[in-house]
């Protein structure tokens, strides 16, 4: 039996529904969706794969039939779901406005609660979202033992040894993608301003998770850069992770608490922004109004917060910044993460940014908004798929031949981190505020830690 968009023979029709009595997102959203096809273009794993259930549109519609009681959820329903890489591309070219982000999300707290009814949720799942995620001393104590095991020879030994490889691939593969892991400098709570440009605001800075792990130094570089520009920067010891990790799993519950737990901290703080450095982290933390739309303690608050959440290369340019005069004269290009350009709609401030940088050579990338691959966690539970996207993504690194790629996501330096070994092409890795403070700063200038 031949169906509409995204329907074949592996999907059920609906028995037991597990939707009923579930709040689902309203029949405005759903009904949104004109099946136009403005999507498929830019969707890559429709691209891919050229099957309507893995489209946009197809998802929609798929939702909206399980929603509606004519199919149920099944296997191959949570797989159309899960093999979305979330990239927002379909967004940002669809005509009528669907807000394909905020469906998906919903979707995927069904599917986690058909899981739990099942008992399918992965151990390794559990304890992600459960434990780690939800404390940032057991995120920093695991990013200092990933240290060690890279010092100590033990990582270079399970690799070449394949033993990784045969407990599971999925790891093995993670393995290869880390990069090295600095060590940890302690962030200043509270850096003044620089007195001879003073504007008589605080900003507070979202350390993140993978960011305060991995890329430790360019939240060190995001405080030195708003502290030359004037502001008197908050850095808070006790925050936590914004809950995006959460919210995109399909744990609502969580990805709440985390939110409120978020807006009091910085609240306390007195802030008159909140600056945050990871794409994927400011999308999230834009959104707190809807998430905690029926709270009726925190609903308002949610969107006073809202209201001050900025990614680092938006709020200075709108508020505006020194210009650089340190010279960097080298060939750089700008790949745009997915959370930034099609969920922020932010797509110029960063190439400002870049561009202001004395000597810098900026090169157009082709593709520049195609996404990587990372996409969270994407690229180790769909390693083959993400692999392909990211193939294409170093094929137009490569043609622009330059030496630095800038990007503002810590997924996506990883992703691409990765890449230039696998594909072997010689490039670096820098974020904007990062080539910014280079060009404030000189190459060895101050607080140049993390290494």
């Amino acid at each position: 039996m031949v169906l509409f968009y995204g329907y074949d023979s592996d999907l059920k029709m609906a028995e037991n529904n597990f939707y009923n009595n579930i709040p689902m997102p309203d029949d405005e959203q759903l009904l949104k969706c004109m099946h136009c096809g403005m999507c498929l273009p830019v969707c890559p794993t429709y691209d891919l794969t050229k099957m309507e259930k893995y489209s946009p549109r197809g998802r929609i519609r798929l939702i909206k039939a399980v929603a509606e009681g004519e199919l149920d959820i099944t296997p191959n329903f949570v797989y159309s779901l899960d093999f979305c890489l979330d990239c927002q591309a379909c967004v940002t070219a669809c005509p009528a406005g669907v807000e394909y982000g905020l469906l998906v999300e919903a979707a995927h707290y069904h599917i986690e609660e058909w899981k739990k009814e099942r008992g399918e949720v992965p151990f390794i799942k559990r304890i992600a979202l459960g434990w780690l995620f939800r404390n940032q001393s057991y995120l920093r104590l695991l990013g200092f033992f990933m240290r060690l095991y890279q010092l100590s020879g033990l990582q270079w030994l399970v690799q070449t040894s394949g033993l990784m490889k045969l407990f599971s691939p999925k790891m093995h593969n993670l393995s290869f993608m880390l990069p090295p892991i600095p060590k940890r400098q302690a962030y200043p709570e509270i850096k003044a301003a620089d007195s001879a440009q003073k504007r008589n605001k605080k900003v507070g800075i979202l350390t993140g998770c993978v960011q305060d792990i991995f890329f430790n130094k360019v939240n060190h570089d995001t405080i030195d850069v708003l502290a030359y520009n004037g502001y008197d920067v908050f850095t808070p010891q006790a925050q936590q992770c914004c809950g995006s990790v959460h919210g995109h799993n399909g744990d609502l519950s969580t990805a709440k608490q985390l939110a409120r737990q978020m807006i009091d901290l910085f609240e306390q703080g007195n802030v008159d922004f909140v600056v945050v450095n990871s794409a994927g982290c400011g999308a999230f933390m834009k959104e707190y109004d809807q998430l905690l739309a029926d709270d009726q303690q925190y609903a308002e608050r949610a969107q006073r917060f809202v209201s001050k959440v900025k990614d680092i290369t938006e709020f200075l340019v709108q508020e505006g910044y020194k210009d650089p005069q340190r010279p960097f004269p080298e060939t750089v290009t700008y790949h745009e993460p997915c959370h930034l350009a099609h969920t922020q709609k932010i797509k110029t401030a960063p190439r400002e940014i870049v561009q202001s940088v004395p000597g810098v050579k900026y090169i157009e990338l082709p593709e520049s908004d195609w996404c990587c691959g990372s996409a969270g966690v994407y690229n180790i539970t769909h390693y083959d798929t993400s692999m392909e996207l990211l193939a294409r993504k170093i094929d137009n690194i490569r043609k622009t031949g330059a030496k630095y790629v800038v990007t503002g996501n810590p997924g996506c330096l990883i992703q691409l981190f990765y890449g230039k070994k696998k594909f072997n092409l010689d490039f670096e890795l820098l974020h904007p505020v990062s080539l910014l403070h280079k060009g404030y700063f000189g190459e060895n200038g101050k607080n140049n830690k993390g290494g």
